[in-house]
């Protein structure tokens, strides 16, 4: 079981959401995860960094329709901007990381912020 108060006191370099993913497939999953380096740090730009490095990932990521212990979460506020932050599911509750922290928050809660929501977890 991932203990997600481990990285609450955690700071990511840009942008943390995707480093935070990263980090808890490595350590605690065992699965390297891309890392991905975006030209500027624009909503677009980690948008699209998320559909390279999750779509077309070689470890197997395949969209779930419902959420699944560790899987991905990937969430985007509307259409127009995509895809564009994402956390780990732990206990029903995400991990994620934003500019200001680390966070671990229910799910529903994260929700109510995001019109787009993708659930991603490894083959």
């Amino acid at each position: 079981m991932i203990d997600a108060n481990a990285y609450l006191a955690r700071q990511y370099p840009a942008p943390p959401c995707w480093c935070l993913v990263a980090d808890v497939y490595t350590t605690e999953l065992g699965q390297p995860v891309d890392a991905f380096q975006t030209v500027n740090n624009s909503i677009r730009s980690i948008a699209s960094a998320f559909r390279l490095s999750i779509y077309k990932n070689p470890n197997g990521f395949k969209q779930i329709a419902a959420p699944v212990e560790n899987c991905v979460v990937l969430l985007g506020k509307t259409e127009k901007l995509g895809l564009h932050h994402c956390g780990v599911l732990i206990d029903g509750r995400l991990l994620h990381a934003l500019e200001s922290g680390v966070y671990f928050e229910e799910l529903s809660s994260v929700a109510d912020q995001y019109a787009l929501i993708e659930y991603w977890s490894l083959a």
